[in-house]
């Protein structure tokens, strides 16, 4: 191989190995969009009480969606249908606490919230956009297949060194 192609290779899986890394990233910000739409604007809490295990049902996820990452880099494709899920919920539920401010008379929920639910709406169908993307499912696949030929090579080494002995 040739400096130039090792140098190209070196821009590709980083460009790829970059798009996974922004998957991860927007899949935490979409979860913790749906989060906080459901555990503070859908349910309000009254006291301090009520909200420590919301904090920790909230940090809980954050860490699954981390590992769901560590898996997508890995080459794992059913993650992103994971986090395409996560996105349409976190477009739904929005909706759903919109539609709640619409057609129920009650002062019980902000007014406040609508901005930011209109906000989530559209920064949420962003992400959507990117998950179902090809380059996504292409970037996991290519991970993948350098991933299977680094290890082939790891195996190759360690039988030509044993040979050698």
């Amino acid at each position: 191989m040739t400096a130039a192609s090792l140098q190209s290779n070196s821009i590709s899986k980083l460009k790829y190995s970059l798009a996974c890394a922004l998957a991860i990233v927007s899949s935490v910000i979409s979860y913790s969009s749906l989060a906080f739409t459901m555990l503070v604007m859908l349910w309000p809490y009254d006291a301090m009480n009520e909200l420590g295990p919301r904090v920790i049902v909230f940090f809980i996820g954050i860490c699954v969606f981390i590992f769901l990452g560590a898996l997508i880099s890995a080459g794992r494709n059913w993650v992103i249908k994971v986090y395409r899920s996560v996105a349409e919920c976190s477009i739904a539920v929005p909706l759903i606490y919109i539609l709640g401010l619409i057609f129920e008379q009650k002062n019980e929920r902000s007014f406040n919230g609508l901005e930011l639910s209109v906000l989530f709406i559209i920064f949420n169908s962003l992400i959507l956009l990117f998950f179902k993307s090809k380059y996504l499912k292409v970037s996991v696949n290519v991970i993948k297949r350098l991933k299977r030929r680094q290890k082939k090579q790891m195996e190759y080494l360690k039988s030509f060194s044993h040979k050698n002995k």
